[in-house]
């Protein structure tokens, strides 16, 4: 299947003036699946592991049902899946099946009722073994853990669970419901099933904020099991004198991925699977100083592994131009600049967050109202919005609300679809 991936590298300009100093640039590669890929996806197979406790009554439940059948309709015949519901007792509502009665997954789905606690551990043994019995690599394999609340049962009891899941292959996609979970607890579930070392961070999390939006993050979610690719790994190999700063993976979400990518000269990234909505990631790099003239200063290369067809390479040149004459080197690319900006903003809110929660209120205040500004400038008012309010509580308080925490640690690392981007020049 050649050239099935669009492939491509930019960097925020393509012309940097001669100086007598290092210069900062910022490379975006970009992967996204060619036409021969765009509606094609390896089939499914995957656990819903559904909190049904009490605190999930009334509009949580309805719209969580709701969303649960939207992606039973989107199914295909080669999809399994199971449905599993927990609150004090965990219930099979739906053994590991291929879809061929939608009818009946959703009638089961409708019989889901509340009550009881929260117990967590046995629901999610219980989803391993249904994903283990259709296991194959020709499969994507997932269990969506959902919960609104803080698990009655033993953490730990969870954490083992999560890492039998990471020994077997199995990620866990944690959404949380509300504002009373966990949401450092979920992610470590979730980095666990990834087999991440202690303090890394690469687990997939979603925050269902209130219950109008569970139908758009249970759609999301599901996409992001659309997968076209695997093995995938970008390779950026730098001339001699440059040096890589900072690596960040920016799409789908927003992540520092320095630590192990950067080797030397190159830049190795270890992508593993492709979503249908593509990857991207953005280099900081520091450019020795050099005279006038176009030069390549790096290679990119990607390789990945199509199902039913031989691996793939593709590679691209960076190329610069070192020059004196402003009108070239005052050229930026909106789009590299946008993915930039996006950085920047989450970037700022990290930091907030670390420094409130040290105590540093009127550094972190600071930071949120510049993430504000950057925010407005990109047009995303509800953050912007909610970071204002944030900034406000600290300045008053001293403190940022679990919700806000919730909102920084998930909602700020999101950035708009490759797709999105297209008219960005």
């Amino acid at each position: 299947m050649a050239n099935a991936m669009q492939f491509s590298s930019l960097c925020n300009r393509t012309a940097v003036p001669v100086l007598n100093q290092p210069q900062l640039v910022y490379v975006l590669t970009e992967l996204l699946p060619g036409e021969a890929m765009a509606n094609v996806r390896m089939p499914l197979n995957f656990a819903l592991v559904l909190d049904r406790s009490g605190s999930m009554a009334g509009e949580k439940l309805r719209t969580m049902k709701e969303a649960v059948k939207r992606i039973i309709d989107q199914l295909d015949p080669n999809d399994v899946v199971s449905l599993i519901t927990f609150e004090t007792r965990t219930q099979l509502l739906a053994q590991a099946q291929p879809v061929r009665d939608k009818h009946a997954l959703k009638q089961m789905v409708d019989r889901i009722k509340d009550g009881g606690g929260t117990v967590m551990a046995p629901a999610i043994y219980e989803g391993i073994r249904q994903v283990s019995l259709y296991y194959t690599p020709e499969r994507v394999s997932r269990i969506i853990l959902l919960t609104d609340g803080e698990a009655t049962d033993k953490e730990d009891d969870s954490r083992i669970q999560a890492d039998q899941a990471g020994s077997m292959g199995l990620p866990i996609i944690g959404l949380g419901f509300g504002k009373d979970w966990k949401e450092d607890f979920m992610f470590e579930l979730a980095d666990r099933s990834l087999m991440l070392p202690a303090g890394a961070r690469g687990g997939k999390v979603e925050f269902i904020r209130t219950p109008d939006m569970a139908m758009n993050v249970f759609q999301e979610v599901f996409q992001s099991m659309h997968i076209v690719a695997q093995n995938v790994v970008t390779n950026v190999r730098m001339v001699q004198g440059l040096e890589a700063r900072r690596v960040w993976q920016v799409a789908p979400i927003i992540r520092d991925i320095s630590m192990g990518a950067i080797q030397g000269r190159a830049v190795v990234v270890q992508a593993g699977d492709l979503e249908q909505g593509g990857a991207a990631y953005l280099y900081e790099i520091m450019l020795p100083p050099r005279p006038e003239g176009l030069v390549r200063v790096a290679q990119t290369d990607v390789t990945y592994d199509v199902p039913r067809s031989a691996p793939e390479r593709q590679a691209a040149d960076l190329l610069l131009q070192f020059t004196n004459d402003p009108a070239l080197y005052n050229q930026y690319n909106g789009r590299v600049m946008n993915i930039v900006e996006k950085v920047q903003a989450f970037k700022l809110q990290t930091q907030a967050l670390s420094e409130a929660e040290a105590g540093n209120v009127g550094s972190a205040t600071r930071k949120l109202r510049a993430a504000v500004t950057i925010l407005l400038n990109q047009g995303d008012s509800e953050l912007a919005q909610q970071m204002t309010q944030e900034a406000d509580r600290l300045e008053q308080s001293g403190q940022i609300s679990s919700e806000g925490k919730k909102t920084i640690k998930l909602t700020s690392r999101k950035t708009v679809k490759l797709s999105d981007l297209d008219d960005q020049s």
